[in-house]
Formats: C-alpha cells, structure tokens, sequence
C-alpha cells in the first residue's frame, strides 16, 4: 500500500502526452513493443526516482537490473548533493551575474559594467572601447535575458541618444553590460555564430581537494548566438584527455550527431584547445568561495586561453549522459560516493 501510495504521488499531474513523445523515441531505437515501454517507465518512476525524459536520456531501455541502475544520479541526488555540500550563504554569489563578475572578476578576461553604477557617459566610453557588448538580466539563466547589441549604428557622441539607449536596457532588466569575447578559431570552427562553451563540473571533497565529475563543450544552432541547450544547442562529451570521442547530443531533440549540423566540422577526434588549462581554471575558481563545494562551470575559449563565463550552483544533474558516453551503462553516483562518502 505505502509503495502504491508512493507512485500514485509521483505520477500525480504527469502529462500522459509527454510520456508518449519518450516512449516513442525510445521505441524508434529499440523495437521493443510501447505496452512494454510503458510499463518499465512506470517501474522506473517508483524503483529509482527518475522520470520518462531520465529514462530516455538514461539509457535505461537498455540497461537492466538493480546494480547498474542505481549508479545514476537523479533530480532528487541533484538537489540532495546541493544541499550537503554548498552554503545557502554563497548561492547570490553564483545566481546574480553582477555579483559572480565582482567576485571572479580575475579569471573573466574581459570587462563589464554595472548599470546600477554607470550613467550614460560611462556606458558610451564602454561601447567605444567594445563595440559589441552583450547584455544580460543579472538573474537570468539557460541562455534567457541574454541580448547581443553592436554599436556601430549608435552616436556615441549624442548624449541624449546614449541616455534613451541606457534607460531603454534598465527598463528591460538588462543591467549587465559585457564585452563580447574573441573565441578561439577552433572553437569557432565548430560553430561560428555563439561562444561555444564548456561545462566543467567540479565537487571538492573535505579536505579541499577539487575533483571534476565531467565536462562537455556546448555549441549554438540554426544562428544562434548562445550555446545553451534550452536554446536548442548541442552538447559532446570531453575526455579527460581534452578530445571529444562521441557524438554530440542535443537533449531536446535526443538525436546524436557526429558532426556539427550547420558547419559540418566532426565532433569525433576533436581537440578541444586549452583543455587542461580550462581544468585549471575551474579548481582554481571553486576555491573562490570554499563553501560552494559544488559548481557547473562554463568556461570560454579564447585564442589566449580560458576564461570564466558563469558558474551554476545547481548543476545540471543529467550532465552525467555525458560521462555515462565515456563510461557506458553508468551514472555518476559512485564517482560522487568516492570524493564524498557521507551522499
């Protein structure tokens, strides 16, 4: 009765439409009949806590049994983890923009301005010195709130001009200005049009010691000038050697692709450049704020060397598809196990 009880909690106001659009997609790879499907994804909800989108990005169509199971890391373990290990305290740090860009402002490798602070003389004396700027709402995320604004039609000399175009971004939010990043020419080859990122995640174990979980690179799509996969970019796996060997994802699609889409660059064999300096980085920055154990760092690439774009204090917790690539059939949970053996 209390696991019946328990089921019906976790399937209550789930859209039946949306189990569907997975279990078809899961069907397509498979051939394994949809009543069958169905029925393991409903298993799956009450044996391991993971939804229809988990089991498809899981893999768990083809994987079986309690053991292999288990290794994966839920939303549930995501938020668990989150709560063990990052001070409550430190969060502002790493969920407002202006604040992360004070307090990482070494490692960024370009300058900002603070609406808050800067009228409308010092925002043209910034876009004289960047013409392409990005702006971005402090508190924004997946890409959201993010605008991108070249200057080249704008008199900066107009004051009144500058004025309306400073007041016109406050109204909207839009307080962060940024210096746009030169990329890499590799990094650009993938894809020309977004900073094509990569996401290092980090968990720093009690003795201080920061260990990265994985790391994938994160590229636009169809024009875009932001990588994020809720924009509909694509994702590939780095090894821990700095090359991709598997096919880039795109999780809203939950096709595979072995080459760029747009640009036809493989993924397969590539090298991502200053990989094992981007690593560096990442321990580096988690030392910034101790107490924040646990950090999605997105890292740009520049013809120079890394530099940090943001960093997320609940990282994304199906991040680990991409090391499941490199270890197939397991999740993340006994890497997390052996830096914290208390989760």
């Amino acid at each position: 009765m209390l696991k019946l009880e328990l089921l019906l909690r976790r399937i209550r106001g789930f859209d039946a439409k949306r189990m569907m659009v997975y279990v078809r997609d899961v069907k397509k790879e498979t051939k394994t009949p949809t009543p069958v499907i169905m029925a393991d994804m409903l298993y799956c909800i009450l044996r391991y806590n993971v939804g229809f989108y988990d089991y498809h990005i899981f893999g768990f169509a083809h994987i079986h049994g309690a053991k292999a199971r288990n290794t994966f890391f839920t939303m549930q373990d995501n938020w668990r983890l989150t709560r063990m290990v990052n001070s409550p305290e430190d969060r502002p740090y790493f969920e407002n923009k202006l604040l992360f860009c004070r307090t990482f402002a070494p490692y960024l490798g370009r300058s900002f301005l603070d609406l808050n602070e800067a009228g409308e003389d010092a925002l043209a004396d910034f876009l004289r010195h960047h013409p392409v700027v990005f702006l971005k709402e402090p508190e924004s995320f997946g890409g959201l709130g993010v605008k991108r604004f070249d200057s080249a039609g704008t008199d900066l000399n107009d004051r009144e001009a500058v004025k309306r175009l400073r007041e016109n971004w406050v109204q909207n939010g839009l307080l962060l200005v940024e210096e746009a990043l030169q990329q890499h020419p590799e990094m650009s080859a993938l894809y020309p049009y977004s900073l094509n990122t990569l996401r290092v995640c980090t968990l720093t174990d009690d003795k201080g010691d920061v260990h990265v979980l994985y790391s994938f690179v994160r590229t636009g799509r169809h024009g875009s000038f932001v990588d994020n996969t809720t924009s509909g970019g694509l994702n590939a796996l780095i090894c821990d050697d700095g090359v991709i060997r598997r096919p880039a994802m795109s999780d809203k699609t939950g096709m595979y692709f072995d080459m760029h889409p747009d640009t036809c660059t493989p993924f397969i064999n590539f090298r991502v450049p200053y990989f094992d300096e981007a690593i560096a980085l990442c321990k580096k920055a988690a030392k910034v704020r101790p107490d924040m154990r646990y950090v999605g760092w997105d890292v740009g690439i520049t013809p120079t060397g890394p530099v940090l774009v943001e960093g997320n204090n609940l990282p994304a917790y199906d991040g680990q598809i991409y090391h499941q690539q490199e270890n197939p059939g397991t999740g993340l949970r006994p890497l997390v196990r052996s830096i914290i053996p208390e989760f």
